[in-house]
């Protein structure tokens, strides 16, 4: 049987912590987002998307040049420091 990703992704996605993920290279850390992260929201700065995923106690943001057409970065952090720009672009149902 083929595996569908790397053996580190399967282990990381029960135990990884912030600290860990950003640890990771780049090409781990855009893989890991890929497979576990859930998409939140987009928005641009300059040339740049960026991406906001969660990943179980963390938030991940992918930055990505479309001139480029390469990741050029991802990094994790906590939602006590979630950029405020991506708070007026999530929608939260009203309960």
């Amino acid at each position: 049987m083929q595996r569908l990703y790397p053996l580190w992704l399967a282990a990381y996605s029960l135990v990884m912590d912030m600290q860990e993920f950003n640890a990771l290279p780049l090409n781990e850390r855009t893989a890991s987002v890929w497979k576990l992260g859930t998409f939140l929201s987009s928005r641009t700065k300059g040339n740049y998307s960026l991406a906001l995923y969660h990943i179980g106690s963390f938030f991940s943001e992918m930055w990505y040049d479309p001139v480029e057409n390469k990741i050029m970065l991802v990094q994790a952090f906590t939602s006590r420091t979630l950029p405020e720009p991506y708070l007026e672009l999530i929608e939260l149902p009203r309960l």
